[in-house]
């Protein structure tokens, strides 16, 4: 549990809540992201045509795919507090996404979508919140 490591000073809980700051943050790391390319677009355009350079792609880790258990690695550090809540995506994939993931009794991972539902319910609407809640712990059979 991150509970027990707070003492120490340079640790730090992977696990962190999905908070209005968390969205900001998110969109102005979109907002960088998107006005780097365009520098990139415009520097292009003045010079010689060269061979494109192929970056890697980030691909998702699969680790963290839906519907899988937390890996192994991060269930100590899982406070049973969090479950059901919405957390900031720990997939490096995902960083620059508008997601959130959320992690159910099971352990299992679920991943939302932070934009507005409906174009009215933000991710920190109450009635979303139960609706993720509810999504996250299915009836037992």
């Amino acid at each position: 549990m991150c509970d027990l490591y707070e003492e120490a000073d340079d640790y730090e809980c992977p696990f962190q809540e999905f908070t209005p700051k968390a969205l900001a943050e998110i969109e102005n790391r979109i907002k960088e992201q998107q006005a780097e390319a365009n520098e990139q677009k415009q520097t292009e355009e003045g010079e010689e045509e060269e061979p494109p350079h192929h970056e890697e792609e980030k691909k998702p880790n699969p680790k963290w795919e839906i519907g899988k258990k937390i890996p192994l690695s991060f269930k100590d550090d899982f406070d049973s507090k969090l479950v059901g809540k919405p957390l900031v995506d720990l997939d490096p994939y995902y960083e620059n996404d508008l997601t959130f993931m959320v992690i159910g009794k099971d352990m299992s991972v679920s991943r939302f979508s932070a934009t507005k539902a409906l174009f009215l319910l933000t991710p920190f609407n109450p009635l979303r919140r139960l609706a993720v809640y509810i999504l996250v712990h299915p009836y037992p059979l």
